[in-house]
């Protein structure tokens, strides 16, 4: 019987999986492998691979060997177990049983190639970061800016995320409804805030949020927000001195609390969304991913996390079955009292080994 792989990932990582343990390969010819992967990922994206029947023990794939990053092939064995989980169709016969039922009814039909994360803000740096952290996972991206310019992102992370070449102003919520259903969207990533250059906080951070909930709503689409540690506390240090940046920045904390307000709005029957705070955005990348991560709520612990720990819990939140909450995320070893009247242990702590278990047991708003 003939089997097909639909999700690009899926065959990647099987061949992948065969090049690091088949003794068929041997370990000077790894390359081969490397390039293999290159090719099935871009052909597979474009539709142009030809399989032969499964009655042959080969499959015809053009080699191109001008790539070969082995931190690519890495990224994605380490991540196999993620990759079946979030592919369009698994062959049972080939991992040997039937797919989970959350991995066939769900989340396997959520960010293919057929049905993309949006990234929005998907220019800046907190956007080039989802980028990445999907890549990494196996999953299939879009990502929009302001300008329609094409963000640079690295080699491997092109294999999964493709930029959308027309502009996407979230104040333009028809504009922006049409820019997701033209890719089928199955999530919306918000990673976009006021800039110098870009739209003000009231703009971009309240109504452009409220437009990109809209907008996920009337595709059903899961929505997840980046928003910022400390909204809940206006009366905060932080809260005041974010809050009278000036400029296109000018009270931005309001703008993100009234952002986050309008998203448990809009989406208050389906839940189908996720709040994320993260604190100050650290310069130095994470060492030991969601391990030195905690997960908090209620608005009363805070810390800083890096761009690529953030990204990794974005991912993370897509890929939970969990929805219609507000968390708060740091590193833990930088955790500390909002505000100095709190007490130290908000009782809400959580800390997991991967980026997903960290919303294994979050409270619903």
């Amino acid at each position: 019987m003939t089997h097909r792989f639909c999700n690009h990932a899926a065959l990647l990582m099987l061949i992948l999986l065969l090049v690091e343990t088949s003794s068929f390969f041997a370990p000077s010819n790894i390359n081969r492998g490397h390039a293999m992967m290159t090719m099935v990922s871009r052909d597979l994206h474009q539709r142009s691979i030809m399989m032969i029947p499964s009655s042959s023990s080969s499959a015809s794939i053009r080699v191109d060997s001008s790539e070969n990053d082995p931190s690519r092939r890495k990224f994605i064995l380490d991540n196999a177990n993620r990759i079946l989980l979030s592919s369009s169709i698994v062959s049972s016969a080939m991992v040997g049983k039937t797919p989970p039922a959350a991995a066939s009814s769900e989340v396997s039909a959520l960010y293919s190639a057929e049905r993309p994360v949006a990234i929005l803000g998907g220019g800046g740096r907190t956007g080039k970061e989802v980028a990445a952290a999907l890549a990494k996972g196996g999953l299939f991206g879009i990502a929009m800016t302001r300008t329609g310019k094409s963000p640079v992102l690295p080699g491997y992370t092109k294999d999964f995320v493709q930029p959308y070449s027309e502009p996407v102003n979230v104040c333009d919520a028809d504009g922006l409804i049409k820019a997701m259903q033209a890719v089928h969207a199955s999530a919306i990533v918000y990673c976009a805030s006021a800039s110098g250059k870009g739209g003000t906080a009231f703009e971009v951070d309240d109504i452009g949020v409220a437009n990109a909930a809209a907008a996920a709503k009337a595709l059903g689409a899961r929505f997840v927000l980046v928003s910022a540690l400390g909204v809940d506390r206006p009366d905060s240090k932080g809260y005041k001195m974010t809050n009278s940046l000036g400029g296109n920045y000018d009270k931005i904390m309001d703008a993100k609390r009234q952002g986050e307000e309008k998203t448990r709005s809009v989406l208050a029957k389906s839940k189908n969304y996720m709040i994320i705070r993260p604190g100050p955005l650290l310069g130095v990348k994470g060492k030991g991913g969601a391990a030195d991560i905690e997960l908090n709520q209620g608005d009363i612990i805070g810390g800083g996390i890096s761009r690529d720990e953030l990204a990794g819990v974005v991912v993370g939140a897509l890929l939970s079955e969990r929805k219609g909450a507000t968390v708060e995320v740091y590193r833990t070893k930088t955790r500390q009292k909002i505000q100095p009247e709190f007490d130290p242990v908000s009782g809400n702590e959580v800390t997991a080994d991967t980026y997903v278990e960290l919303f294994g047991n979050v409270k619903s708003d």
